[in-house]
């Protein structure tokens, strides 16, 4: 078993939730971690977070943006940008955002900055859109 803590920098979303199986999206690839798993500090990108509780079968999800993932023998402590429930998420308001972003990517003459902060917007919308 480990203990699955889910902190933003406004909030803690939750501390110590006893879980079977936490896969992450990790900046390679995701991530699948178990009890046992080696201790690690791993960079994550925008994606979906999906976790399993203690005795549940069902994976229950969350989207989150970039931040770090650290795995230590008794758990795991997961701080990022964002960390958004389903049922705190307005649909209609990401797709919004998600259009927007895609629109602005497309535009001509963005410098790198900007272009890269509108492709993590596009990213983190479209793992609101995914749950």
């Amino acid at each position: 078993m480990l203990k699955l803590t889910l902190v933003t920098p406004e909030k803690k979303v939750f501390s110590d939730k006893e879980v079977e199986e936490v896969i992450v999206p990790g900046e390679k690839g995701e991530l699948d971690i178990l009890p046992g798993h080696a201790p690690l500090i791993t960079t994550l990108k925008a994606g979906i977070l999906r976790y399993r509780l203690k005795g549940s079968t069902e994976f229950n999800k969350a989207a989150i943006s970039w931040g770090y993932c650290e795995v230590y023998p008794e758990g795991i402590n997961l701080l990022a940008d964002t960390i958004e429930l389903p049922e705190e998420i307005d649909k209609d308001r990401a797709k919004k955002a998600y259009a927007e972003a895609e629109k602005r990517l497309q535009q001509a003459g963005l410098i790198m900055d900007e272009y890269i902060r509108a492709q993590r917007k596009l990213e983190k919308e479209r793992a609101r859109l995914e749950l």
